[in-house]
């Protein structure tokens, strides 16, 4: 597979059940938190100027926070269907897969050469040729085969 990237579906089956709520949690702890410490936030600074950037400040972290816990509550769920997708997915392959190897090995597959099959090599070219152009000659002028 080189590169790209694993997934295990088990895995991520436990973050949408375990790790997603929990932390859902710990963000509504804030939030409830949050708002029990601004509920005096109005006479905090009295009259100046100050009082209203703090407001506007004390909203922004509140629906941050809010919006946070409500949106990974919310991820919980689609993980555990994501995980319950690809779990299906895998077993398609699977099954698949093993459907053409029973095939092959059963000589169901019926191989029907290509027009031009023939003429292909038998083996990819030397790592040291696998530059040359069987055409250089006819394209620089010289006498190839055509």
């Amino acid at each position: 597979m080189g590169d790209r990237i694993r997934y295990d579906p088990q895995l991520i089956d436990e973050v949408g059940r375990t790790a997603c709520p929990d932390i859902a949690n710990f963000y509504d702890d804030i939030t409830s938190q949050a708002a029990d410490a601004g509920r005096g936030r109005s006479g905090a600074f009295g009259d100046h100027d100050l009082a209203g950037t703090w407001n506007d400040m004390f909203n922004l972290f509140y629906e941050i926070v809010h919006e946070t816990g409500q949106n990974v509550r919310t991820l919980g769920p689609t993980l555990i269907e994501i995980a319950q997708d690809q779990e299906i997915l895998e077993g398609e392959l699977v099954q698949s897969f093993g459907d053409m190897e029973s095939e092959i090995e059963d000589n169901g597959y019926d191989s029907s050469p290509s027009e031009n099959y023939e003429d292909a090599p038998a083996a990819p070219p030397d790592p040291d040729e696998k530059d040359e152009n069987p055409y250089a000659d006819h394209l620089n002028g010289g006498y190839g085969p055509y």
